[in-house]
């Protein structure tokens, strides 16, 4: 030690002397760290207790052998000591960490310096040679390494969830197997591009994957269901989550995203919803159905009381005095009882009629529709039941066809005159009119009626309806609901024109025939 030490000396002298003796006793006092110097040639010259307690060979046991015996045998094939030594002699400095041996054979993790020691002349006097023992770092560092490892296979290896990492930026950084068998990319194909990509053109419109990063970045995870995009352009329902990741020191280095399919149970769910959503409205309806039919026994209670009260006192009448009845009122009981018996006929036919409308069973045949000769036959069919009354007839369209189902075209003009002549005043006429429009022909009845306010027409073609100035009037409340179920079955249209004083016109329209 003292050669290397004077060979280090600012000059001769008793200071020199005291600052080299200073310098011993520090490198003797240290422990935690092996410091020793070398000749040239890499022998070992001087050894501090640092040394002894990190190696294990006493001073006496090593001064003097070459200090390659503390390397591995690999090192030694690799000629590493002398490697070490030619570097820090050409360059001043030699730095490494690796693998050395004590004196019982184990080994540690060391950190080296090797510097070159020259004297005033520039002559290489030897090595000063530092050796730290970071065994447990090492070990710290491999566990975490080894950790690392293992999470990056296991990452990789998942199948079932694309897991991948977003620069602060979003875009993406890794890519596991999940994530190519979800999503469709191979690494090299969506390495580097931004996440907004599985995002479908509405969400990205919306700049849902923004809101997601800086929610994420803000409460530290973000997790959201919705459609995202393979790279073949098909559509699976997603369950996301974004995390945030940060440093030790809390700064911002990207985020992870874990992305599951769940298309399966989002069909099996609304299957389900779609189930529950028919039940509900199965329940509905006989719900409804309950209530129609509870109005329909009142109404059909309530409209046949008089009619079969008019045939069953006039039954009676001639029962007691047929006998002494004179032809004239004979004949006058039998055509009210006939009269009555046809309301009863038209009663039925109305209750049949909403039966099969609401069972969905009423049957159209779409074939062209002489327009004149059914009109034609509505009137006569009005002669029969009040000859008393005229009906009009006003042909814009002579001979004019339309698209429909001539029993039921029939049936809905047949009902509309009916319920003219129901309310107009007997002195007054009913009017049928033709028009022929593009692509469709209307036919209009008006009648002379006390007319009926706009706030009501709403409800005329509903199921029951019943005006308040027609309530004393024979009916079922249905006719003009059957209209309108007929109408809009033969791709038709049905309306009314009205006002207070000024009468009705109700409208039919149907489709031209070619």
């Amino acid at each position: 030690m003292d050669r290397f030490a004077l060979d280090r000396q600012p000059g001769p002298g008793p200071a020199a002397e005291s600052e080299a003796g200073l310098l011993q006793l520090l490198v003797h006092a240290v422990t935690d760290y092996a410091i020793f110097a070398l000749d040239p040639d890499g022998v070992v010259a001087t050894w501090n207790p640092g040394a002894a307690r990190l190696k294990g060979y006493r001073a006496e046991e090593i001064i003097g052998q070459h200090f390659s015996r503390f390397y591995t045998e690999e090192d030694l094939a690799a000629e590493l000591p002398d490697r070490e030594l030619a570097i820090a002699a050409a360059e001043g400095h030699f730095e490494d960490e690796g693998w050395r041996i004590r004196k019982d054979g184990t080994r540690f993790w060391a950190n080296v310096v090797i510097t070159a020691l020259r004297a005033e002349d520039g002559r290489l006097v030897g090595f000063g040679k530092v050796t730290r023992d970071l065994t447990e770092r090492k070990h710290g560092e491999d566990i975490l390494r080894d950790s690392e490892e293992r999470f990056r296979l296991l990452v990789s290896g998942v199948r079932d969830y694309a897991i991948f990492l977003l620069t602060p930026e979003g875009r993406i950084a890794s890519w596991n197997l999940g994530a190519e068998k979800l999503k469709g990319y191979r690494a090299d194909e969506i390495i580097g591009q931004h996440f907004s990509r599985f995002y479908t053109e509405e969400d990205r419109r919306d700049d849902l994957p923004g809101h997601g990063l800086r929610t994420a970045l803000s409460e530290g995870r973000w997790e959201s269901q919705g459609w995202r995009l393979r790279k073949d352009g098909t559509r699976f329902w997603a369950d996301v989550v974004i995390t945030a990741l940060r440093d030790s020191e809390g700064r911002h280095r990207g985020f992870a995203k874990v992305t599951r399919d769940l298309t399966d149970r989002k069909r099996n769910e609304d299957a389900l919803r779609g189930v529950l959503e028919r039940e509900r409205g199965v329940a509905a309806r006989l719900r409804e159905l309950d209530r129609m039919k509870n109005e329909l026994v009142a109404v059909i209670a309530h409209d046949l009381q008089e009619p079969i009260g008019v045939i069953r006192g006039f039954l009676q009448l001639a029962r007691a005095d047929w006998a002494t009845t004179s032809e004239a009122e004979r004949l006058e009981i039998l055509s009210r009882i006939a009269d009555r018996t046809e309301v009863l006929a038209h009663l039925v036919d109305d209750v049949l009629d909403m039966a099969r409308i609401e069972a969905g069973q009423l049957r159209i045949d779409t074939v062209p529709v002489d327009l004149e000769a059914t009109i034609a036959q509505v009137v006569a069919d009005a002669a029969v039941r009040a000859p008393d009354r005229v009906v009009d007839v006003d042909l814009d369209v002579n001979g004019a066809l339309a698209l429909g189902d001539p029993q039921r075209t029939w049936q809905v003009l047949a009902n509309l005159v009916s319920n003219a002549l129901k309310f107009s005043p007997e002195d007054t006429p009913v009017t049928i009119t033709t028009e022929g429009r593009p692509g469709e022909v209307v036919v209009s009845v008006a009648d002379r009626g006390p007319g009926i306010p706009a706030e009501q027409q709403p409800h005329l073609f509903e199921r029951f309806s019943r005006l308040p100035h027609g309530e004393t009037r024979p009916g079922t409340g249905i006719g003009l609901f059957i209209a309108r179920s007929l109408a809009e079955a033969q791709q038709g249209r049905r309306w009314v024109e009205s006002a207070p004083g000024a009468g009705s016109t109700f409208r039919l329209a149907l489709p031209a025939a070619p």
